[in-house]
C-alpha cells in the first residue's frame, strides 16, 4: 500500500504506510452553508438503464451551484516491492496486508458510525487470499458491505499491472483472473480503472484495458512533471481519452487522483494515517479547529479550480469522518463564498467510491451539455474559480473537456528525473516474464483440447485423464485448474514493480521463483495431456514416453534428456514440437545434444503409428558464449515445416552409423554468388561448413538465406549492409554504454542540508512525506533544489555525458558457419576487463530477418561507476526525427525526437535538459524507421528502453548495472549479481556475491519498402511472442512406440493471417470455453492485412456442435451486449445496442454462418461458446 502527499513538486517516491480505521478523527465543518449527507447506500449515475439516479448528484435544468467532495478511502497494496508477496501479505516491520483488510471489514460494520463509510479496494492476488480465509458469517458480512457499496473493487485484477513493460497479453490475462474471482465469488464487476502508481501511461491501457474491460474511466497519480503544471494551470487535471484501438472512437474519461497533485494520497495536513504526523482534529479547541477547515477547503478550492463541474474527489488512504451539528451550523462562523466564489452555494461532502464518482462526473457532463443546448450564457459555467487560485485557472464548460491522444510516457517528475530506466531494468526478469506468459497461452490451449477430448469418442482415455485431473467430471471450484499455479504467478508478474524491475533484489527472486514454479507445474500437466493424446491407449498402459518432459533452459543450450539420451546408442530421442498460434508455421529447432563423434538423423512422423519421413537436419559447435555448467557441445538443427495451428508435430531422432561431423578438411568451400539479391551487388560468399573464415582481410564476408543477405566486416563481424530483392540498407552497427549518473562526492543526500528547501519533504513538519521512508532506515527521501543530485536508478536513467562510450569490435574473432538450414558469424565486442559481448548473426531457412544474438558479460563496476549499455544500428534511413514504437504490443505510437509539444507550455523545454532519457520510450515487441523508399525495424525478445536519438538510427538499452539508489523508495541500487544476496537487515547488510550476471538476448531485424515498417513487424511479431515450445521424450530404439496421431491440432484449419488466437481456455462449467481473437494489423498499415477479418467459430470445435455464444467484454466477466446498453458514453453518443450477437448455434452445419464474427483493425472480441 503506497499513499503519499503532493508537495512542492509530484509523486515522486513511493510510500508504503499502514491505514487504520481506529485512527478516526471527527472532521467538524464550521460552515453555514455547507451540508453533510449521509446518502442512501444504493446509488448509479443517471442514464443508466435499470438503475436509480444518485440524490447527491440529481440531474438538473439549470445550473448548479453545490460542490460535492467525495471522500474515498482507499489502499494501494503492492503485489510485492520492498518486501515479497507473502511478506506483505502475512506482515513484516508496517507491512501486513490481512491486517489491513480485517480492520477495514471491522470498522465498516461498526453500527456506531453515522456514516456509511466506503472503502475502495484493488489487488485480488491478495483479496482472494483474505476472503476465502474468512468464516461464512464474515464472507456474508462482506457481502452485505459490497451489496451497499460500502465495500467497492476498482481495477479489480489480479494486481495493478505496469503499462510501460507489459504485454497486452499479460495484461488481459491478469485482469481477467482477477476478475473472474470476483464475479464467481461476490458478483462484482469492477466499473472503473485505478491505474494511480505505474510510471506512465501507455495507449493501450487508455483504450483497450478501460473500454474493452467494461471500464467507464481511468484514475491514475503520475504524469510528467511540465504536463501536470499546465493541467493544474488551465484546468485540465481531468478529461477524455481517445486511444486509436477502441471501436467506433470513443473516449474514456481519465482524471488525476490524489487532488490533482500527482500522486494519490490525503490533502497537504490531512493524512491520518500511522506514518504520518498530521494533527488528529479530535480534541482541538474551536479556533484551531476552524483554522484546519479553512485550510482544509482552501485545497479543495484549489483543487476545484483545477478540474470541472460540480465534483472533486479527495483520495485518503484511511478514515475520515465527517459530521455536521447545529452549533455550527447556527454560528455561522466561515462564509464559503471565502473559498469557491460566487458560483458555490453548498458544499457536500460524503464518503464515496470511484465508481460513484465517476457517476457523478457523468451527470455533470451531461447537465453541462443540456444548458449548452438551450443557452450560452456565462453564468452557466461550470468552472469552479476560487479567488485564491492564480489568474489562468479558470476553465471552461463541463462539455468541452479537452481529448488526450496518444499516452502519457515518458513521465518525469522533475528536470534531470526520467523514469525512463525501468524500462530496461532487469533484463533477465522481462525476459522470464515473457517466456511465462507465452507458456500459459500455449498450456490453455492444451487445456482446452484435453477438456473436448473428455467428451468425445476416446472412452479409455476420458476415463484416465478423468482419473488424473479433479476438473473433469464436474464443473471446477474457483482456483481448481492444473494452470492456476501458473496463473497465479503471471498474474503477480505483471504488478508494476514487478516486470517494471523496480523491486528489491529477493522479491525479483521471488517473482522469479514464482514463475519457474508455476511453469514447472504447468508444464508436467501439459505434457501428460500431449503424451495421452498423441498415443494409444497400449503406449499409454505401457508407460511409453512417459519421460515426455518440457526444456525450460533451451536458451542455455541445455535440455538434460536430450543430452542424455543422445549419448546411448541404444535410445531415441522424440521431439514434440508445438506451435500456439492459429496459422500454421515453419521453423529450425535447435536441440542440445551431446555426443560430438556421430551424426544423427531426424524424421518426422506421417502416418501412424509408424511412418516416418527424414527432415533436413545439420550440427553447429555450441559457442558456449553464456558459459553455463552443463551446456552441450553441439546444437542438432532440424527443420520443422508446417507445423499445424494450435497443435504439434512428432520428430525422432536417432544415432546414425557414418562420417563424423565434417571438418575443414573434408569440408566444400563455395565461392558463387548467383543466389544474391541483384540489389547487394557482387560480394564474396563464404560457405565453409563448420569453419572458421579464412578469408582475406580485405574482403567483406556475405551470408545469404535466398530471402535476405547481410554483408559484414571481414575483421570485426559487425553488420554493414542488409539487402532483399527489392531493398538495400546501409547500416551501422556498435555497442556501447552511458556511464550512469551520480553524486560526485558519493555521500548520502542530506536533508538537514542548507543548500535544499526542506519545508515540504522532511517528517514532522505537519504533512505526510511525499513517499516511503523505510522502517529499515535505509532510504533517504527525495530532495529537489540543485541540478546535481538525481541519480540513475531502477526507476531513473540518467547519464553523466550525452555520447555513449563505444566497446570496440574485437579484430580478427569473427568465425562463419553456413549450413542449408542456419548461416552464422560470430563476432567479440570490447576486451578482458571492460563490458564484453558476445554477438552472433544469424539468417534461417525461410525467414524474412536477421536474428542478432548477444551475450552482454558481467559489468564491470571496480572504477565505482554504474553503466548502461546499448546496441545501436544506425542506417541511411531518412528518418527526420520520428520513430515508432509499440504500445504494449498493439498499435505503435509516433514519437518525435525532441518533441517539445508533448506537455504544452513551459520556461524551458524538459526534453532538452535531458536529450538522451527524455527520449526514450519503451518497446514491448518492436520499433521501426522509415522514409519513402526503405523502413528498418527492429523486434525484441523482451520489454527494453529505446530510442532514435538521430536521423536513421535506432538505439535499445539491453542491460544495466547500477551502484547507487535513484531515491523512489526501493532503497537499493540495481545491481545484479550471479551468486546472489546477503541477507537482508537486520540479518545483513544485502550486500552482492559474486560478479555481475550476464544477459542474452535476440533482437531480429527486418527491412523493407518505403512506409512499410509496421506491416514488416507485424508479420513476425506473434512468432516472437509465441515461439514453439519444444517437448522431449526418449525411448530405446529397437521400440516401436504406437502412436494414435501423427498431428496434433485443435481446430480445423488456419485463421485469417491477420488474426491471433488469444485466449482459448475452458472455463469452469462443463462444455463451455473463453475464445478471444484479436486482430493483429491498425488500420492503414497494411494493404493486404489492415482490412477487417471473418471467422468462423466452428473452425475451433471441429467435433462440437455450437449450443449458443455470448460476447462479453475484454475480461469475460459481463455480457457486451448488456454493457453497450448501460455504459457510460462520454463522446455524447446515444445509448444504442452494438449489432446483434448470436445467442443460440443449434447446428454448425445447418447454421453455420450464426458463428461468424469479424473484427476490424486492432479490434479484441471475447466470446463465451458453449458446445456439446
Amino acid at each position: 500500500m503506497k499513499l503519499m502527499s503532493r508537495t512542492k513538486t509530484s509523486n515522486q517516491t513511493k510510500h508504503t504506510p499502514y491505514p487504520c480505521y481506529s485512527m478516526i478523527s471527527r472532521f467538524l465543518l464550521v460552515l453555514t452553508v455547507i451540508t453533510t449527507t449521509k446518502a442512501a447506500s444504493r446509488y448509479a449515475g443517471a442514464e443508466r438503464q435499470g438503475r436509480p439516479e444518485d440524490p447527491l448528484c440529481p440531474r438538473l435544468q439549470g445550473p448548479s451551484k453545490t460542490l460535492n467532495i467525495h471522500i474515498v478511502p482507499h489502499t494501494h497494496d503492492d503485489v510485492g516491492w520492498l518486501k515479497t508477496v507473502d511478506q506483505y501479505y502475512y506482515g513484516i516491520q508496517q507491512a501486513h496486508v490481512s491486517l489491513i483488510l480485517d480492520n477495514v471489514l471491522h470498522q465498516l460494520l461498526d453500527t456506531s458510525s453515522p456514516h456509511n463509510r466506503t472503502f475502495t479496494y484493488v489487488e485480488t492476488a491478495f483479496f482472494s487470499r483474505w476472503y476465502l480465509s474468512l468464516s461464512s458469517a464474515q464472507q456474508t458480512s462482506l457481502k452485505s458491505l459490497i451489496d451497499k457499496k460500502q465495500f467497492s473493487f476498482a481495477n479489480g485484477g489480479w494486481c495493478m499491472h505496469d503499462e510501460a513493460t507489459t504485454h497486452f497479453m499479460g495484461m488481459i490475462d491478469q485482469t481477467t483472473l482477477g476478475h473472474d474471482f470476483l464475479k464467481r465469488e461476490l458478483g462484482v464487476v469492477p466499473t472503473v480503472g485505478w491505474q494511480i502508481d505505474p510510471f506512465g501511461h501507455s495507449a493501450t491501457q487508455g483504450g483497450l484495458m478501460t473500454a474493452g474491460m467494461g471500464f467507464d474511466a481511468l484514475f491514475f497519480g503520475r504524469i510528467h512533471y511540465v504536463d501536470l503544471e499546465n493541467r493544474q494551470k488551465d484546468g485540465e487535471c481531468e478529461g477524455l481519452w481517445k486511444s486509436s484501438s477502441l471501436d467506433g472512437g470513443e473516449s474514456v474519461f481519465w482524471g488525476l487522483s490524489g487532488s490533482y497533485r500527482g500522486n494519490y494520497g490525503a490533502p497537504d495536513g490531512f493524512c491520518f494515517d500511522v506514518l504520518c504526523d498530521d494533527d488528529p482534529l479530535v480534541g482541538l479547541e474551536e479556533n484551531d479547529l476552524q483554522q484546519r477547515i479553512e485550510k482544509f477547503l482552501k485545497l479543495v478550492g484549489e483543487q476545484a479550480g483545477r478540474t470541472k463541474g460540480g465534483n472533486v474527489m479527495l483520495t485518503m488512504g484511511m478514515d475520515l469522518l465527517i459530521d455536521a451539528t447545529s452549533h455550527y451550523l447556527s454560528n455561522g462562523v466561515i462564509d464559503v463564498n471565502d473559498f469557491f466564489g460566487d458560483s458555490v452555494e453548498k458544499v457536500q461532502i460524503f464518503y464515496s467510491t470511484p465508481e460513484r464518482y465517476t457517476q457523478c462526473k457523468y451527470v455533470d457532463f451531461l447537465n453541462a451539455r443540456q444548458r449548452d443546448a438551450s443557452t450560452t450564457s456565462p453564468e452557466h459555467n461550470d468552472q469552479f474559480s476560487p479567488d485564491n487560485v492564480e489568474q489562468g485557472q479558470q476553465g471552461h464548460n463541463s462539455v468541452n473537456w479537452k481529448i488526450k491522444a496518444g499516452d502519457f510516457f515518458p513521465y518525469a517528475d522533475c528536470d534531470h528525473c526520467y523514469w525512463t530506466g525501468f524500462f530496461s531494468s532487469r533484463q533477465g526478469l522481462k525476459r522470464l516474464e515473457r517466456v511465462g506468459s507465452s507458456f500459459l497461452h500455449a498450456a490453455r490451449q492444451i487445456e482446452s483440447m484435453r477438456k473436448l477430448q473428455t467428451q468425445s469418442a476416446m472412452p479409455v482415455v476420458k476415463q484416465k485423464l478423468q482419473g488424473t485431473s479433479r476438473w473433469t467430471s464436474s464443473a471446477m471450484t474457483w482456483n481448481e485448474s492444473p494452470l492456476f499455479a501458473l496463473d497465479d504467478a503471471m498474474g503477480v508478474a505483471q504488478h508494476h514493480d514487478a516486470v517494471a524491475g523496480t523491486s528489491k533484489q529477493h522479491v525479483a527472486y521471488d517473482y522469479a521463483k514464482r514463475i519457474a514454479s508455476g511453469m514447472s507445474s504447468a508444464s508436467s500437466f501439459v505434457t501428460r495431456t500431449v503424451r495421452e493424446l498423441l498415443l494409444d491407449t497400449d503406449a499409454l498402459s505401457q508407460g511409453l514416453l512417459d519421460n515426455l518432459s518440457y526444456c525450460p533452459l533451451l536458451n542455455e543450450t541445455i535440455c538434460d534428456l536430450s543430452q542424455a539420451a543422445s549419448n546411448d546408442d541404444t535410445e531415441s530421442i522424440y521431439v514434440v514440437v508445438y506451435n500456439a498460434l492459429s496459422s500454421s508455421r515453419s521453423e529450425v529447432i535447435s536441440i542440445p545434444v551431446a555426443d560430438t563423434t556421430g551424426d544423427y538423423s531426424v524424421e518426422r512422423l506421417v502416418n501412424p503409428p509408424n511412418d516416418w519421413v527424414e527432415v533436413n537436419r545439420t550440427l553447429i559447435p555450441n559457442a558456449g558464449y553464456t558459459r553455463r555448467p552443463g551446456a552441450a557441445q553441439i546444437l542438432l538443427y532440424f527443420e520443422a515445416s508446417e507445423l499445424p495451428p494450435i497443435g504439434a508435430h512428432v520428430f525422432r531422432i536417432n544415432k546414425v552409423e557414418g562420417d563424423d561431423i565434417p571438418t575443414p578438411s573434408d569440408a566444400n568451400e563455395k565461392s558463387s554468388t548467383s543466389s544474391l539479391p541483384r540489389a547487394f551487388g557482387n560480394f564474396y560468399v563464404e560457405s565453409k561448413h563448420l569453419r572458421a573464415s579464412q578469408l582475406n582481410d580485405e574482403t567483406d564476408i556475405v551470408i545469404t538465406n535466398g530471402i535476405l543477405s547481410v554483408r559484414c566486416d571481414r575483421s570485426s563481424g559487425v553488420i554493414k549492409v542488409i539487402a532483399d530483392k527489392d531493398t538495400r540498407l546501409e547500416i551501422e552497427q556498435s555497442y556501447g554504454y552511458y556511464e550512469s549518473f551520480y553524486r560526485p562526492d558519493h555521500t548520502p543526500m542530506n536533508v538537514n542540508s542548507q543548500q535544499f528547501d526542506t519545508s515540504f519533504n522532511v517528517k514532522g513538519n505537519g504533512m505526510c512525506i511525499p513517499g516511503y521512508i523505510d522502517s529499515e532506515g535505509d532510504e533517504m527521501p527525495w530532495l529537489l533544489g540543485t541540478a546535481n543530485w538525481q541519480n540513475s536508478g531502477a526507476y531513473i536513467f540518467r547519464t553523466s555525458d550525452r555520447t555513449p562510450r563505444i566497446i570496440p569490435p574485437k579484430a580478427t574473432s569473427v568465425i562463419t558457419r553456413v549450413t542449408d538450414l542456419v548461416s552464422e558469424i560470430h563476432s567479440e565486442f570490447g576486451a578482458v576487463g571492460t563490458i564484453m559481448i558476445n554477438q552472433i548473426t544469424r539468417l534461417i531457412k525461410g525467414k524474412n530477418y536477421v536474428e542478432v544474438e548477444y551475450v552482454v558479460s558481467s559489468i564491470p563496476v571496480d572504477d565505482g561507476i554504474g553503466k548502461e549499455v546499448i546496441s545501436r544500428f544506425s542506417t541511411n534511413v531518412s528518418s527526420q526525427g520520428t520513430f515508432f514504437t509499440d504500445s504494449n504490443g498493439r498499435e505503435f505510437m509516433e514519437r518525435t525526437r525532441g518533441d517539445n509539444k508533448l506537455y504544452g507550455s513551459f520556461s524551458q523545454d524538459p526534453v532538452a535538459i535531458e536529450p538522451i532519457a527524455g527520449n526514450y520510450y519503451p518497446v514491448n515487441t518492436g520499433i521501426y524507421i522509415e522514409d519513402d523508399n526503405r523502413s528498418f525495424g527492429l523486434l525484441v525478445d523482451r520489454s527494453q528502453g529505446a530510442s532514435s536519438l538521430s536521423d536513421g538510427a535506432i538505439e535499445l538499452m539491453i542491460q544495466r548495472r547500477l551502484l547507487y539508489d535513484d531515491a523512489r523508495g526501493v532503497a537499493e541500487p540495481l545491481n545484479e549479481t550471479d551468486l546472489g544476496i546477503m541477507p537482508n537487515p537486520p540479518y545483513g547488510d544485502a550486500s552482492r556475491i559474486g560478479e555481475g550476471i550476464l544477459i542474452k538476448g535476440i533482437h531480429r531485424l527486418m527491412i523493407g519498402k518505403g512506409r512499410n515498417g509496421a506491416a514488416q513487424l507485424r508479420s513476425r511479431m506473434d512468432e516472437v511472442f509465441s515461439q514453439p515450445h519444444v517437448f522431449v521424450s526418449s525411448a530405446p530404439a529397437h521400440v516401436e512406440i504406437p502412436f494414435r496421431l501423427a498431428m496434433l491440432s485443435a481446430i480445423e484449419s488456419p485463421l485469417p493471417e491477420n488474426v491471433l488466437l488469444i485466449t482459448f481456455a475452458p472455463l469452469r462449467e462443463l462444455g463451455v470455453f473463453l475464445v478471444r481473437l484479436a486482430h493483429q494489423y491498425g488500420a492503414d498499415e497494411s494493404e493486404e492485412h489492415s482490412h477487417p477479418a471473418t471467422i468462423d467459430l466452428a473452425v475451433l470445435f471441429p467435433t462440437k456442435t455450437i449450443l449458443n455464444i455470448s460476447e462479453k467484454t475484454l475480461s469475460g466477466n459481463q455480457s457486451r451486449e448488456d454493457w453497450e446498453y448501460s455504459r457510460l458514453r462520454w463522446g455524447g453518443r446515444t445509448n444504442q445496442p452494438p449489432d446483434p450477437v448470436p445467442t443460440e448455434v443449434l447446428s454448425r452445419n445447418l447454421e453455420q454462418v450464426r458463428s461468424v464474427i469479424h473484427l476490424k483493425p486492432l479490434e479484441i472480441r471475447t466470446f463465451e461458446v458453449k458446445v456439446a
